[in-house]
């Protein structure tokens, strides 16, 4: 939707109409080359160059392994037997979860 504002008023003589039409015309011009929204800010700081925020990448120096025989859960969950019911959740710290204890011996 557009909104304008149409003013209607008369100027006489014609002389005058031109005199005033510059007038409106030259300030629309300064208005429309920097308009006031109501709100007035000054920059304080500039935020810094691209180049000097670029940090040089570099490679970790770690070693990824594939020994699933030592983490498999579900081995040391069912490894000892005798699992028809669940334990009873306790509060673990570290990951912020209520979970089963773990048996004796497993960490």
């Amino acid at each position: 939707m557009q909104v304008g504002t149409c003013w209607v008023f008369r100027i006489d003589p014609v002389e005058k109409l031109q005199e005033v039409m510059k007038e409106i015309h030259s300030l629309y011009r300064v208005y429309s080359a920097n308009p006031i929204f109501g709100v007035q800010y000054q920059v304080e700081d500039r935020a810094a160059p691209l180049e000097e925020l670029t940090v040089q990448y570099e490679e970790d120096d770690i070693e990824i392994t594939e020994d699933n025989a030592a983490s498999d859960a579900f081995v040391a969950y069912y490894a000892e037997g005798g699992k028809d019911r669940d334990e009873e959740p306790v509060y673990n710290e570290q990951l912020g979860l209520a979970v089963e204890n773990l048996k004796e011996g497993y960490t």
